[in-house]
């Protein structure tokens, strides 16, 4: 008999992966994934503990699971369970640090498996689990993830307490995957973790050690773009952004986590850095990347920001000139300092804090698209529209639509001038392949 598994993920990027590399070991177990949750044998939930409203959001979609597929074995996973373990609905309960077990505890209840392995070789706590490669990509862009875990305990923030400290994938491991996914025909690769920065922290390096891994990965044959996720700012120093400059494959698009633009509030957030370190490596940044797009997460309606630290934050993103902000209200979080905090903002003035921030936000991205207006990009070929039109991300990061007389599948590199800018979207005409456009 063969088993059909539903997969449900909430969160990150990084559980993206995860889910990827769970149906992966399930499906050498005979087990194949289906799109349909109500005819599932094996429904999964693959929670988030982010904010308060992640972990709600998380037990929501337990019970609808049960409701959904009542006679589905329903699996909870994630950072949610790691934090609480009991949930009414599911059947199977594993988190982050006891998540090699969920395959063989499936099996098990699945009659597939008459023994469960050792508990001691299920513990992945203090040890980054390996999957090995994982089919794991959005769109024509492969997702790899190097590094799970977080040092930095910031107050509102519940993640070391779900994923743990910070461990590192093996290198090798790493490149073999890249390897794989270039042979298949990627050739952009985002490089993805919990606190990319820390990657072999826990081995005395710093953040170079993220920069000698980018060089190796740089050197992969098929390998043409590589793309960061979200960066600590402390860890951006001269020398890491000297290699990236080096590293000719590197996408000039950093996501620099500010949070906020106030350095109180940023002291009360337990951020290891203040506004003016934040400005430093914006310079050092577009002094290497001069058409750098800088996007970031900024939080509205901390516990004690008043209207004084709220406009600092406003100031300080309208100085850098984000081509996006990432905003979000401040969301209580059971277990985190902030929620003991005094003086919690209201709701509606977290509200109104967040669309103004929006707001500003919105205008600096249609200006950043703007600075494009005459210059050539190229483009990742993400869809190809009936009439012709291309779809996809420049470098930088920016959406682009474009026509072009070129056969072209997903996946291919065009180049082409960039003629007009609709809010957030690039335009542009006479798109060629990039190869063709060098020689």
């Amino acid at each position: 008999m063969s088993y059909r598994v539903y997969f449900l993920t909430l969160g990150c990027k990084v559980n993206s992966y995860e889910t990827a590399a769970i149906a992966k070991l399930l499906e050498k177990e005979g087990l194949l994934q289906t799109d349909d949750p109500k005819e599932a044998d094996v429904y999964v939930v693959n929670t988030c503990a982010v904010t308060g409203e992640a972990d709600r959001k998380s037990r929501q979609m337990i019970r609808r699971a049960r409701r959904v597929a009542p006679t589905a074995i329903v699996v909870a996973m994630g950072c949610h369970t790691q934090m609480c373990r009991e949930e009414d609905g599911a059947d199977i309960v594993v988190g982050t640090d006891d998540r090699p077990a969920l395959v063989p505890m499936l099996l098990k209840r699945l009659e597939l498996r008459k023994e469960l392995p050792e508990s001691g070789e299920l513990d992945a706590g203090s040890r980054f689990f390996e999957y090995g490669s994982i089919p794991y990509q959005e769109n024509t862009r492969a997702v790899i993830k190097i590094e799970d875990g977080c040092n930095n305990f910031c107050t509102y923030c519940i993640i070391p307490y779900a994923r743990g400290r910070v461990r590192s994938r093996e290198r090798e491991a790493i490149l073999s995957e890249i390897r794989d996914s270039a042979k298949e025909g990627y050739r952009e690769f985002v490089i993805t973790g919990i606190h990319l920065c820390s990657f072999e922290k826990e081995k005395g390096r710093d953040s170079t050690a993220l920069g000698e891994l980018l060089d190796e990965i740089s050197e992969i044959e098929g390998v043409e773009r590589i793309r960061l996720g979200s960066l600590e700012p402390s860890c951006l120093t001269e020398e890491l952004i000297s290699m990236l400059k080096r590293n000719g494959k590197i996408c000039p698009h950093f996501h620099l986590s500010l949070q906020s633009g106030s350095d109180s509030v940023l002291k009360r957030m337990n951020r290891k850095y203040d506004t003016v370190l934040f400005r430093k490596v914006v310079r050092d940044l577009r002094a290497a990347f001069p058409n750098a797009s800088l996007t970031t997460d900024m939080i509205c309606g901390f516990p004690g920001e008043t209207e004084e630290e709220h406009r600092e934050s406003c100031a300080l993103a309208e100085e850098v000139r984000f081509t996006h902000i990432h905003v979000f209200p401040y969301s209580r979080r059971d277990g985190t300092k902030a929620a003991a905090m005094k003086d919690q903002i209201p709701v509606d003035v977290k509200n109104r804090r967040t669309s103004e921030l929006r707001a500003i936000s919105d205008g600096m991205e249609e200006e950043r698209t703007g600075d494009f207006l005459g210059k050539d990009v190229e483009v990742l070929v993400e869809k190809m529209r009936e009439d012709g039109t291309i779809e996809g991300y420049c470098r930088e990061y920016v959406r682009v639509l474009a026509n072009t007389t070129e056969k072209t599948a997903t996946g291919d590199i065009l180049v082409g001038k960039v003629t007009g800018n609709a809010g957030p979207v690039l335009t542009g005409e006479c798109f060629t392949h990039l190869r063709d456009a060098e020689s």
